[in-house]
């Protein structure tokens, strides 16, 4: 496959089930940009065995499905999810990155920003798509 240099993705994956959809999408755009494309999940430690089996399992799968499509994935270390992401972009020369949208909050978090709007703000050169799940029609 002949990448164009100048377009390189990155998919934000965690244990969310909106995960698959959102390394579809990113896989998508990718093909049409014959971009290259990551799909890079954040850990507070590099060790995806720490985590709680159900959420590791997820990761794992995600990851996996990643890889199926032909897509480099990487775990990365990190306790700041969204600068992990924008410095992991900026080594890589990334300039476009696909994140889940928040699921909805019933109490929003004073002055605690999602991880979307984070990357938003320290992504300023860059272009962040925040996806929406798609709902199933009734």
């Amino acid at each position: 496959i002949n990448f164009d240099p100048r377009e390189r993705i990155l998919i934000h994956v965690t244990e969310s089930p909106a995960a698959a959809g959102l390394i579809r999408r990113g896989r998508r755009v990718a093909d049409y940009l014959k971009a290259q494309c990551f799909a890079v999940c954040v850990l507070p430690s590099s060790e995806l065995a720490e985590l709680p089996k159900p959420t590791r399992e997820a990761i794992e799968q995600h990851l996996d499905f990643a890889r199926k499509l032909h897509i480099e994935t990487r775990v990365l270390e990190g306790a700041d999810a969204a600068e992990a992401l924008v410095d992991f972009a900026r080594r890589n020369g990334v300039t476009q990155i696909f994140l889940a949208k928040p699921a909805r909050r019933s109490i929003p978090f004073l002055n605690k920003k999602h991880l979307a709007m984070r990357v938003v703000d320290l992504a300023k050169d860059m272009q962040v798509t925040v996806v929406a799940e798609r709902r199933p029609a009734p």
